[in-house]
C-alpha cells in the first residue's frame, strides 16, 4: 500500500515537470542574424510574447559581440557596467526566471550606441486570470510629435520614445526638425532594416511633416540624409485598428503594445 502511494506522487510530480518543459520556450535572438550590429531588435521582439521558463539564447562569434542585462536607464543611456558582469560566451543562454521588464545590451565599443545592439523585453508570469468581457468605446484621435521637444534628430532613442504609446488608425504623426537637415521617407520592413534610402522624390522634406495613420499595421520612417538611419534616426510602430480602442491594462500587456522604460 505504502509502495502504490509513493508510486502516485511520483508520476504526478514527472506529470508536472514534463507539464513545465513542455510550456517553456527557447527565443535564440535575432533569429537567424543572432546578437550582431545593425539589426532591430525591437522589431524582432515585437509580436512575441516571453513567459517565466523560458530562455533568451545569444549567439554571436565570441570575442566579438558580448551581453549585459543591465537596468532601464543604463539601457536608455548605453551605459557599460564593469566587464566582470559581461557573458561571453557567444552561446550565452538566460532563463527568464521572474517577471518584469528586462534590459540587454552589448558593451563592445559602441555597438550598443551606435549599432543598435540592445533588447528591452517584458516577462509575464506563468499564469495570469482571465479578464473580464471588454467593449470598446468610442475613440478619439491624438497627435503625436516624435520625440516630442526633442523632434526628428540625431542621437535620440526613437523606439524608447516610441514605448508605452498606442497607435489607432486616425491618430497622426508629426515629423519637427531644421528643413535641409532632415527628411523623412515611409518605407518597409526590408528597407528599415538594411536603411536602404528610396528615391528622393518619395522624400518628405517640409521640416513639419505631418503623417495621418490611416491603416492599422506595422509602419517604419526613416532619415535619408546621410547615414543618419544608420546612426539611428528610424522609427518603426505599430497600427492598431479601432476595434481594439482603447484596451484595459490586462489587453495593452497581453497584446504586446510597445513596452514603457
Amino acid at each position: 500500500m505504502g509502495t502504490n502511494r509513493w508510486n502516485i506522487i511520483l508520476f504526478v510530480a514527472m506529470v508536472a515537470a514534463v507539464a513545465t518543459s513542455v510550456s517553456s520556450k527557447e527565443f535564440i535572438v535575432g533569429d537567424d542574424k543572432g546578437w550582431t550590429l545593425n539589426f532591430d531588435y525591437q522589431a524582432w521582439a515585437y509580436g512575441k510574447e516571453f513567459v517565466v521558463g523560458d530562455k533568451l539564447i545569444f549567439k554571436y562569434a565570441a570575442g566579438k559581440h558580448n551581453v549585459f542585462r543591465v537596468n532601464g536607464t543604463v539601457f536608455q543611456q548605453c551605459m557599460i557596467p564593469t566587464v566582470n558582469e559581461a557573458l561571453t560566451s557567444g552561446y550565452d543562454v538566460i532563463t527568464l526566471q521572474t517577471p518584469g521588464r528586462k534590459w540587454y545590451i552589448c558593451g563592445v565599443g559602441k555597438h550598443c550606441e551606435q549599432g543598435g545592439m540592445k533588447l528591452f523585453i517584458t516577462v509575464f508570469p506563468q499564469s495570469t486570470p482571465p479578464p473580464a468581457p471588454w467593449v470598446s468605446p468610442v475613440p478619439s484621435s491624438k497627435v503625436f510629435v516624435v520625440g516630442d521637444d526633442k523632434g526628428w534628430t540625431l542621437n535620440f532613442d526613437y523606439q524608447a520614445w516610441a514605448t508605452g504609446k498606442q497607435f489607432f488608425v486616425g491618430d497622426k504623426l508629426v515629423f519637427r526638425y531644421t528643413v535641409g537637415k532632415h527628411n523623412v521617407f515611409r518605407v518597409n520592413g526590408t528597407s528599415f532594416q538594411q536603411c536602404t534610402i528610396p528615391a528622393a522624390t518619395e522624400a518628405l522634406t517640409s521640416g513639419y511633416d505631418v503623417i495621418s495613420l490611416d491603416t492599422p499595421g506595422r509602419k517604419w520612417y526613416v532619415c535619408g540624409v546621410g547615414k543618419h538611419c544608420l546612426k539611428g534616426l528610424k522609427l518603426f510602430i505599430n497600427v492598431l485598428p479601432l476595434s481594439t480602442y482603447p484596451p484595459p491594462p490586462y489587453y495593452r500587456a497581453r497584446k504586446l503594445a510597445p513596452p514603457k522604460f
